[in-house]
């Protein structure tokens, strides 16, 4: 697994400074390189703080950097393409405009300018570049492949105006009423920064309107994970452009004919719609499962191994990208079996191998069969057949509401010491219908607790100690949260619905305020389904022999259909309830992710709620119930606290200390369980994970005082050290390591902790050993090296963050 659940990490690079670079690390033969592109995750996922440590270099391992770049916001660079014509030599001119940030006109000096000039047919769905190379393998292999050029003349018409008349001639005859589109690709170094530019204009060289155009996807979809979209060094950064070169078909102009548009290494499509829909389903490709890895060989014969690429969410989900152009449905329309086959790539249209409709030599029938939609699911249209279960209309929804939280002894909203609380709730469906306890397949109600300090409030955990597993002896219980199941002893319904269960867990001798939320989910059956198509065995009961796999006379045609949880807070000594810290947002996370338990899941598709999953993932939990080590083994766990995990999770294989592992319930039954381990050092964050605010709420990221990390009462992360026994585990040391530091380092793991856990031991710190009191004067709020400073994007002095009183 290289991503959370269904996730894409993708190429992503951004062009400032080198110190400042993020990149997608790919597998080359020989060893790593960064490829600079950035596709946006399609991830791929988000990210939560990435504090400012003084020792950051361009990955976010950390390391040692050098001097700063200057703080730059504005693009220094901007193309305007005004006209572009065909003269009577065949040569293509080009019109256009520089500006710098503030509009003024620039020259040409230190600006890199390449142009491209491609044609789109009417019919078509696919541009023919003009300028072609041939490229040749060092087996032997060549191919024709989309080019630009940058050695044409210019006309300086002064006041930031140029004309660019191509080097290129076009052929004797070329379709003057086709749509011809010219693009440019620019770039200015300034200082330690490089600004890119880019610029596409549709024109007819007959002079006439311009009726064809492609506008199937558009870069700001893209960008909603990847920022930003930055392919090939990070100079192409509009989709526009990117299919000015990256067509299906080439014309070889040697013979004229029209040509695959491939890759001579591996003989892949470099063509749009193939290529960007292999990388998008990149490990999920049926290919890749076989296998076959998918790659492309670029620049210098590097090798781009895409097959470790998951998509942050259900990867059927075509909208995520096909949404918000006037031809954005043309996937549902414009059918072809390049497109099809690009993530179906064990269909042989040829041989009709594994295609129920046979063999196909040619596109013309496939909208026989695949009607755009039909209002059915699971048939063979093209929205019917991308249905997500978890998704089905026919779902009838899970809705929940805590509805009160009071003492079961006083009746009192305040819980106090020594109390249980008693939960008043309601399920229903998406109608209102009152859906009983009993009815549901998995209901739990957590319990947490909460510390005093308003805005710097986590949970804690103290003096609620957990059990352990009663299946797993040898797992030793810890200071966490309480989990109760209300389904058998919940009292109801009243007339309202409602439901009540008392806690048999009391709140200790603890001050502040409680939390206890609820989740939960019911097998929900849903006609056409079946476990190819993603349905599930909930229940138990349609696997009849056992065997996890859907064999003849069983259908697996069920969902675990989750309900959103919802968190409710309880005063325990204060006068009214104070809710945890919020630092993240729920939409943040549905940019690349969709909607939790639906596009996307985890823990079996029954946590969808950040605010809820702080209720167990808080500074006293790591992963020393789950670890099942040799007997006989010392062991070291990982911190299961939201700050710390979360963070290492995005950054994944940036990551300097490998391999990051976080650990299911042991498989098998006590005493013959394993382990079962998933290793997050794989994952690819799409975008730039120095933009703190994809994922965090503004200010939240920050350090000041008295709030956030720095809150008095926030705990540090605890972890273990353990050896374990034939029946048993022995915990052998506790570690803690203080809330900054742990939350620094989970991004910038390779600074060096002291064994206290509270101070740097200046290891890769340029800022020498110090303590975690120390980290203020850097990098608080507002000044030069403030962590809202040293990540993106770098801001001026009168643009930086003050400091929240």
């Amino acid at each position: 697994m290289k991503i959370v659940s269904r996730s894409v990490y993708f190429v992503c690079y951004i062009i400032p400074t080198e110190p400042f670079i993020r990149r997608w690390r790919v597998k080359r033969k020989g060893g790593p390189h960064r490829f600079r592109v950035t596709l946006r995750c399609v991830f791929v996922f988000l990210l939560f703080p990435l504090i400012g440590i003084l020792g950051c270099d361009d990955n976010g391992g950390g390391g040692i950097v050098g001097e700063r770049p200057a703080l730059v916001t504005k693009n220094k660079l901007n193309v305007e393409i005004l006209d572009a014509t065909v003269g009577p030599d065949r040569r293509p001119s080009v019109t256009f405009r520089l500006t710098d940030e503030d509009g003024n006109p620039i020259g040409r000096d230190g600006v890199r300018i390449r142009f491209i000039i491609a044609r789109l047919d009417e019919g078509k769905s696919q541009y023919f570049d003009y300028i072609t190379r041939v490229q040749t393998s060092p087996a032997g292999s060549s191919a024709v492949q989309a080019d630009f050029e940058e050695s044409g003349t210019y006309e300086d018409l002064g006041d930031g105006l140029f004309t660019y008349t191509f080097d290129t001639v076009l052929p004797e005859n070329y379709d003057r009423n086709a749509t011809h589109t010219v693009g440019i690709f620019a770039d200015k170094t300034v200082g330690a920064q490089t600004f890119v530019a880019n610029a596409t204009f549709d024109f007819v060289p007959s002079g006439g309107e311009v009726r064809v155009i492609w506008d199937k996807v558009r870069t700001e979809t893209c960008n909603s994970c990847h920022d930003p979209l930055a392919a090939h060094g990070g100079f192409r950064r509009d989709v526009k452009l990117c299919v000015l070169c990256h067509s299906e078909e080439i014309v070889d102009p040697d013979t004229g004919e029209i040509v695959e548009h491939v890759d001579p290494d591996t003989g892949n499509s470099i063509g749009f719609e193939v290529m960007i829909h292999k990388i998008h389903m990149g490990a999920e490709l049926p290919s890749v499962r076989n296998g076959v890895p998918y790659q492309i060989v670029g620049f210098r014969q590097m090798v781009f191994d895409f097959s470790t690429v998951e998509f942050p969410q259900d990867i059927r989900n075509c909208t995520k990208c096909h949404s918000g152009a006037t031809q954005s449905d043309s996937f549902k329309t414009n059918l072809s079996r390049a497109a099809c086959g690009s993530c179906h790539d064990d269909v042989n249209f040829v041989s009709g191998a594994n295609h129920g409709g046979g063999i196909q030599l040619d596109d013309n029938n496939c909208s026989s069969c695949h009607l755009p939609s039909t209002g059915r699911e699971f048939d063979l249209s093209v929205v019917g057949s991308h249905t997500i279960p978890l998704k089905s209309a026919q779902a009838p929804g899970v809705n929940f509401e805590i509805v009160s939280i009071e003492s079961a002894e006083t009746g009192d909203t305040r819980v106090r010491r020594g109390e249980h609380p008693k939960v008043t709730f309601r399920i229903t469906d998406n109608t209102g219908q009152i859906i009983p306890p009993s009815e549901m397949n998995f209901l739990r109600l957590t319990l947490a607790l909460l510390t005093l300090e308003y805005h710097g409030q986590d949970y804690n955990g103290d003096g609620i100690v957990t059990s352990g597993d009663p299946t797993s002896p040898w797992t030793p219980g810890g200071e966490n949260y309480i989990q109760e199941d209300p389904r058998e002893e919940a009292q109801g319904p009243d007339a309202s619905g409602n439901f009540t269960y008392v806690f048999k867990a009391m709140i200790p001798n603890v001050s502040g305020s409680g939390a206890i939320g609820i989740e939960g989910f019911r097998c929900t059956t849903i006609q056409g389904a079946n476990q190819r198509r993603g349905g599930i065995n909930c229940d138990g009961t349609r696997d009849l022999n056992g065997n996890g796999v859907e064999d003849v006379g069983e259908v697996f045609n069920q969902i675990r259909e989750a309900g959103r949880a919802v968190v409710r807070y309880f005063p325990i000594t204060d006068a009214e309830p104070t809710p945890r810290r919020r630092v993240v947002d729920d939409e943040r996370c549905s940019t690349c992710h969709g909607v939790f338990s639906k596009d996307f899941s985890v823990h079996g598709n029954i946590r969808n709620n950040t605010e809820y999953c702080a209720l167990c993932h808080n500074p006293s939990h790591d992963t020393l119930s789950r670890q099942l080590p040799p007997v006989g083994q010392v062991a070291l766990t990982n911190s299961l606290d939201y700050k710390n995990f979360i963070h290492k999770i995005h950054t994944g294989e940036d990551l300097t200390k490998k391999p990051y592992l976080l650990y299911a319930p042991p498989g098998g039954a006590f005493p013959n369980q394993f382990e079962r381990a998933t290793d997050f050092s794989e994952v690819r964050f799409p975008g730039d994970r120095r933009n703190c605010e994809t994922c965090h709420l503004p200010d939240t990221y920050i350090l000041d005082p008295g709030r956030g990390v720095l809150g008095a009462n926030v705990l540090p992360s605890t972890t273990h050290e353990f050896i374990r026994g034939e029946t048993t585990k022995t915990v052998r040391r506790t570690f803690f390591t203080s809330p900054v530091i742990s939350v620094c380092t989970s991004c910038h793991d390779s600074l060096g902790v002291s064994p206290s856990g509270d101070a740097l031991t200046g290891e890769n710190h340029l800022g020498g050993a110090q303590p975690e009191s120390a980290c203020i004067n850097c990098h608080i709020a507002g000044e030069p090296l403030g962590v809202e400073e040293v990540h993106i994007p770098p801001l001026p002095p009168e643009e930086r963050i003050i400091r929240p009183q």
